[in-house]
């Protein structure tokens, strides 16, 4: 199973976050879930967990938990949710999101144990469910010391509950899900307090509402749970907000019940991190993140903000089942305007059904597009921002600040960005555009020689069969060794467990053969790919014997049936380029600046992490050894438009890979779109204008 398949199968499964619910009764919830887990054999048995219920500040005190377990020296396990960019930052390890092939390889042995499961009489699982379930299966699988559960929903029929956790906690508890959980702090607490159990600790705050230390108490003495009561008043010294701090308090306290010798505090406080609670995004001008969603996570985001500045302008979004009307009141003293939005989720609500609950003077903006983010964080205005209400808006603004560590793939923005040059290019050259499609992908530029087809970032510039060489790797490098450039070592690795029918291409009966074979030939660190074009997603740098043979065995055992082809590459350490061309002419050339990453992968490109920067080269040997590189290509593949990814190292430029449908996102994103739009104005001419007819128009026209 690829990861992509993986996806596809838990997005099938019934999902109350994505508004598709559980047909079955709530009572068969838990049931359900313990037969799950016991199909995988009950893999939540192999090490100490903790479960954190409560409506605000939960994912706060369970990450921070983790953070200083592991901090003290032991490996632990975080799942929590929502996520914001990447499902797989639900499932953590020491930090570190769980990779797309360890993921797919536990889904797969979830949905080995779908295949008969509704014969229990509980229906099928959801994906709540089978995410928790995963969570519990790759803890087991690293083999850690502690795994700590963030509650989903409530607690009484939380799939997080379906087992004995050895500590509970339950943080603040407020009035939100009220639809689900109850109209009372006392009904609210008592379903909380559910994932507490006898003769085992529970520990929470002083600081409740007297109803909910009404309801701690009556059920703690009722079901012989021992309370440790923590304060949780505010620790200046750490220069955190006070409602986070109270989570970081929290953690604190269930860590020395725990363990005996925890991390030093303030030391874990300063290295610790939970993106889109309470986070700077940008500090010129001032944008604050937060996924505070009811109003008294409002009320002590407004108390925090009003500390640095008398005035803010809010950017909002709300998913179904908030106090939406509650929520935009807390922030009433503070805004100096509300700009109300909808993210892209399927429980984001219409800001056009929130404008009769603004409070009444309040100033109010409906903002059409997630895209206006984009301009409304990069205006000079007085007042700073603070993007709220849902962690989804939340995403949205992480995204358009560059503040995303890994995407979970390329978005439709990024594919999109070619026909947005293509219509500019038009415009200005005076020939017509048409939507060739209803979802507006198809785009067809009529002029007076032919008429061309666009589908987002793929164009008609090239012949078929020189674009499907081109998308393939390993032809490329064969191609590119006949043409006399200068390419990083390279090994084509065939998958052993491929089936009888493509036998013919093996040459190496396991993993541990192919290994030996790259070790006689390479020298880590080295590169790992597929060995077709995957937008800089699944490369992988290994630097070593274990490494290596891990990542081809879960690399081979979940490809597609057709996927058998790895690359195996050496590493060359230098700048990063690319050169956009047309036939053996170089039209653009831009280093990719950036970090990049020394361990692990998944994604080497500089231009998609956090800073990077495509900057426009103009130095003279550099073009010239690109229109060299390109003069090169040419001879063995012609293309009439594509991008070429070089490093320059110190023998000089290598040729890393051809790309047969450039994106320009990337570089429009820093420099504007004014060099792709001239680009296209370029080719259309030579293609749409200046072209003769093709000998098959001449017969038809004849006809």
């Amino acid at each position: 199973m690829e990861y992509g398949q993986s996806k596809r199968f838990l997005d099938s499964l019934a999902d109350w976050e994505a508004g598709r619910p559980s047909i079955g009764p709530v009572e068969h919830n838990l049931p359900r879930m313990r037969h799950l887990l016991e199909c995988l054999g009950n893999p939540e048995r192999a090490y100490r967990s903790v479960i954190v219920a409560g409506t605000n500040g939960k994912g706060t005190t369970a990450s921070f938990l983790a953070h200083l377990l592991s901090e003290s020296g032991h490996r632990v396990g975080l799942y929590t949710s929502p996520h914001l960019h990447s499902i797989r930052e639900r499932v953590q390890v020491d930090g570190t999101p769980i990779e797309k092939e360890v993921w797919a390889e536990c889904v797969l042995q979830i949905q080995h144990a779908s295949f008969t499961f509704e014969e229990a009489g509980f229906g099928m699982f959801t994906k709540f469910e089978a995410l928790t379930a995963l969570a519990a299966l790759q803890f087991k699988r690293d083999g850690v010391a502690f795994g700590v559960f963030e509650v989903g929903l409530g607690g009484r029929y939380d799939a997080t509950n379906a087992w004995d956790s050895e500590v509970a906690v339950l943080t603040s508890v407020q009035l939100d899900h009220t639809e689900i959980l109850g109209d009372t702090l006392d009904e609210i607490a008592r379903d909380k307090l559910c994932v507490a159990r006898p003769r085992r600790p529970l520990v929470t705050p002083s600081e409740h509402e007297p109803e909910t230390l009404a309801a701690i108490r009556d059920v703690c003495e009722t079901e012989d749970i021992p309370i440790h009561w923590v304060e949780t008043g505010h620790a200046a010294a750490r220069q955190r907000p006070a409602w986070v701090d109270r989570s970081l308090t929290l953690g604190e306290a269930v860590a020395h019940v725990l363990v005996d010798d925890v991390a030093d505090v303030d030391s874990a406080t300063e290295t610790f991190t939970w993106p889109g609670r309470y986070e700077v995004g940008t500090t010129d001008p001032l944008v604050i993140l937060d996924g505070a969603h009811n109003p008294a996570a409002a009320e002590a985001l407004v108390v925090e903000l009003g500390g640095q500045a008398a005035k803010w302008r809010f950017v909002v979004g709300f998913s179904t089942g908030h106090d939406a009307s509650g929520f935009l009141s807390a922030l009433a003293p503070l805004a100096s305007e509300v700009l109300l939005l909808a993210a892209d989720h399927p429980r984001s609500r219409d800001p056009r059904s929130l404008t009769s609950e603004v409070p009444d003077g309040l100033p109010c903006r409906i903002v059409e597009d997630v895209d206006a983010l984009k301009f409304l964080l990069a205006a000079d205005d007085v007042d700073p921002i603070c993007v709220t209400g849902s962690l989804h808006v939340v995403a949205a603004a992480r995204e358009i600040l560059g503040l995303v560590e890994e995407r979970e793939g390329i978005s439709e923005d990024v594919l999109l960005e070619s026909l947005r040059c293509i219509e500019r290019a038009v415009e200005e050259l005076g020939l017509e555009l048409h939507t060739a499609s209803d979802d507006g992908n198809v785009v067809r530029v009529d002029g007076p020689a032919r008429s061309l087809h666009f589908m987002r970032n793929k164009h008609p510039f090239n012949d078929y069969v020189s674009a499907r060489l081109a998308e393939d790797k390993a032809y490329q490098y064969e191609l590119f060794l006949k043409a006399g450039l200068r390419v990083p070592y390279t090994m084509k690795l065939f998958n052993p467990y491929a089936d009888a029918r493509f036998n013919r291409y093996q040459d190496h009966a396991s993993v541990d053969a192919i290994v030996d074979s790259v070790e006689e030939r390479m020298a880590y660190p080295l590169v790992v790919k597929r060995n077709q074009g995957s937008f800089a997603q699944g490369v992988y740098l290994e630097h070593g014997h274990d490494g290596l043979s891990e990542r081809l065995e879960l690399l081979f055992r979940h490809s597609g049936y057709l996927n058998n082809i790895l690359i195996c590459q050496s590493f060359v350490a230098g700048k990063e380029y690319r050169a956009v061309a047309t036939g053996k002419q170089v039209l653009l050339v831009y280093e990719k600046q950036g970090p990049l990453t020394s361990e692990g992968g998944g994604d080497l490109n500089p231009l998609h992490r956090p800073g990077g920067r495509a900057v426009r080269m103009e130095d003279t040997q550099l073009l010239k050894s690109f229109a060299e590189i390109a003069e090169g290509i040419a001879e063995v593949l012609p293309l009439g438009f594509y991008a070429i990814d070089a490093i320059l190292g110190v023998d000089g430029l290598s040729v890393l890979e051809v790309n047969p449908n450039p994106v320009c996102y990337f570089y429009n994103d820093c420099n504007g779109r004014d060099d792709f739009v001239d680009i296209y104005k370029r080719l259309l001419r030579r293609e749409a204008i200046e072209a003769p007819p093709s000998d098959m128009t001449l017969e038809m026209g004849e006809d």
